[in-house]
């Protein structure tokens, strides 16, 4: 039995605990208990109204919980190979081109960028206490998946509840923040909610590594499916990006394209960019038809190609069940298609590490199973007779 396996199989318990007391995970048949009402304030930010006079349980070494779970399932940075859950296998550049050999850790940031409220019975912020799993909306699904796969890396994470902007659509405040919290960050990667990682044990650096994103890159997003209405106002009529994943570097540069990005609708820089503002698809519309053949010093991504990367649709979009459109998602899956799923995605980020867990714990350590196939018994024999006196 592998050494990682068994500094783990203690932990099983404890995962369990504590995602009962996080998520309110209990759903079973049998009838509840009366449960105390959980409640947050300013002094104890996890607490319980039979525990007022009591120290409230510390979720301080969670992270290093998820970690921990994980650390047998996660794959090396520099791992020659991949196979995707649909078995298609993706191979890393030769070692000798690798951008990234060690984890970058903290710095990179796992960004969340909303403006909605997020506080009614299934959300992160609900008013009432933690969600109820059975009841977790979508959103919530999609939001907790990334802060799951940010522990399990051990980078940062940030949710900006983002304000409201007068001259332009909610959807833009995902590239101001970007921007801004690339000041603070080597590498941002901002989500929306409805795109999630399908295999958490991949690390970004080894993704990094296989779309060859090295240090020139200012930004990375996918295509869009390649089809109506998916193509840009340009007279190239090129397929969109899609800015619900979006891996940006920081550096002079990256402030530049983000910055002439963010004032897209003002026209400061782009002549006709104001519609986006408010006209679908706003901020990705802008991006593909304006700044994308025209940034920096006059550069396009025609004459400078470095410093835009298009990811494959196939790998960085999308979901199996919209496979027609191109788009499956091999790496980074995107529910637009099918929004209501990230609840189960999040299910399977989770059981992915749980499951071969409980099943060494459970299955293949001493003391739970008596194996009697061996035995031939009579009757309702149970074990063999004890020898006679």
């Amino acid at each position: 039995m592998p050494q990682a396996w068994r500094r783990l199989i203690f932990l099983v318990p404890v995962l369990v605990i504590t995602l009962i007391l996080v998520s309110g995970l209990y759903t079973g048949s049998l009838p509840k208990p009366r449960m105390p009402k959980v409640v947050f304030d300013d002094h104890h930010p996890f607490r319980s109204e039979c525990q007022a006079n009591q120290t409230p349980p510390s979720l301080d070494n969670l992270p290093d919980i998820i970690r921990a779970l994980w650390q047998p399932l996660i794959l090396p940075i520099t791992a020659p190979r991949f196979v995707t859950l649909d078995g298609t296998e993706k191979l890393l550049p030769p070692q000798n081109e690798l951008v990234h050999t060690k984890s970058m850790g903290k710095k990179i940031c796992i960004l969340d960028v909303d403006t909605r409220d997020l506080a009614g019975e299934g959300s992160i912020f609900y008013n009432e206490g933690v969600p109820p799993w059975d009841k977790l909306g979508s959103p919530s699904a999609g939001f907790l998946s990334h802060y799951l796969y940010a522990q399990i890396h051990g980078y940062s994470y940030k949710f900006i509840r983002a304000p409201q902007y007068e001259d332009r659509a909610p959807h833009w405040s995902k590239v101001i923040f970007t921007k801004e919290l690339l000041k603070e960050y080597d590498i941002v990667v901002m989500m929306d909610y409805d795109a999630m990682f399908p295999s958490p044990e991949v690390p970004l650096e080894w993704m990094l590594n296989y779309w060859k994103i090295d240090k020139d890159v200012i930004v990375a997003m996918a295509e869009d499916p390649a089809g109506e209405p998916n193509f840009d106002d340009s007279e190239k009529h090129r397929v969109n990006i899609n800015s619900g994943f979006i891996i940006a570097q920081a550096g002079e540069k990256s402030q530049r394209l983000f910055k002439d990005w963010a004032e897209c609708p003002s026209e400061v820089r782009y002549k006709g960019c104001a519609k986006w503002g408010q006209t679908l698809f706003h901020e990705q519309a802008a991006f593909s038809t304006h700044v994308r053949y025209d940034f920096l010093d006059g550069y396009s991504i025609d004459t400078h190609p470095q410093y835009i990367r298009m990811l494959p649709c196939q790998e960085a979009n999308g979901i199996p069940e919209v496979s027609g459109s191109g788009c499956v998602g091999h790496l980074v899956r995107h529910y637009w298609g099918r929004k209501g799923l990230t609840n189960r995605e999040f299910g399977h980020n989770v059981m992915a590490a749980l499951t071969p867990l409980l099943v060494q714990a459970a299955y293949k350590e001493p003391g739970h199973v008596e194996d009697l196939r061996s035995k031939v018994l009579k009757g309702a024999e149970v074990l063999d007779k004890p020898p006679a006196r």
